[in-house]
């Protein structure tokens, strides 16, 4: 069924595809014809409006319409926060299941503190200087064994790393473990913060936000929607 019949709470746990909670050729054709048509966007004449332009906020000179895609992928990223945040929740051994978009989202937003590294993911979290492990040696990463290590436990990381044949994955190990050499655990446990907040907490709406990043407004909006004109006019 169309996302629109899904209250907010439902969108946390149902990933969203082209505004819709299923793949969009089982919708029936009524729910096609009011919405995105399939994986097509608004190209083609599929659609009578710039669905990517609605969606933007007024000030970027939309209507500020909620791309629902955007928004579930907002909603979703709380069992990531809040595994983070409460451990001890029931829930929180098992495999949250999220989507590469929504994984790449939650880490270009937070931002980890090394404690005593028991909680970070090894190669996936960024938590070396602001970078991932596998970022600063992918040769590496493709080589090891353990891909999905958790915590900073030894060496550990290296198990596989005797395969390394080539100069440029030796400098890779190399500049990596030096990174690490020089790293001071503490008796604290790790924290995580949300880097686009000024009290390092998340919200839905500053992850939706975070989404439109880089979009520029072409116009002076907030005039036109500041405007004293009546509400409404017979053409």
């Amino acid at each position: 069924m169309p996302l629109l019949g899904v209250s907010p709470m439902g969108m946390i746990f149902v990933p969203c595809y082209k505004g819709y909670s299923h793949k969009p050729e089982y919708a029936s054709p009524e729910d096609m014809a009011n919405g995105v048509k399939g994986s097509e966007d608004a190209r083609g004449g599929h659609c009578l409006v710039n669905w990517r332009r609605v969606n933007r906020s007024k000030a970027l000179g939309g209507l500020g319409i909620k791309d629902l895609q955007c928004f579930n992928r907002a909603l979703r990223l709380k069992w990531l926060w809040t595994r983070w945040k409460d451990p001890n929740r029931p829930w929180a051994g098992f495999k949250v299941n999220c989507t590469e978009a929504e994984m790449d989202l939650f880490r270009a937003c937070t931002q980890l503190s090394l404690g005593d590294g028991n909680r970070i993911s090894f190669w996936h979290d960024r938590w070396l200087q602001g970078q991932m492990p596998k970022q600063i040696a992918l040769l590496c990463f493709k080589l090891v064994w353990r891909k999905n290590l958790k915590a900073l436990q030894g060496n550990s990381w290296m198990r596989g790393l005797r395969r390394m044949s080539t100069d440029q994955e030796l400098r890779q190990f190399v500049q990596l473990w030096r990174d690490i050499q020089n790293l001071q655990l503490s008796p604290q446990p790790d924290s995580i913060t949300w880097r686009l907040s000024s009290s390092g907490e998340y919200t839905v709406k500053l992850a939706y936000d975070a989404q439109f990043i880089g979009s520029y407004s072409n116009h002076q909006w907030k005039k036109v929607w500041k405007a004293k004109v009546e509400s409404k006019c017979r053409m």
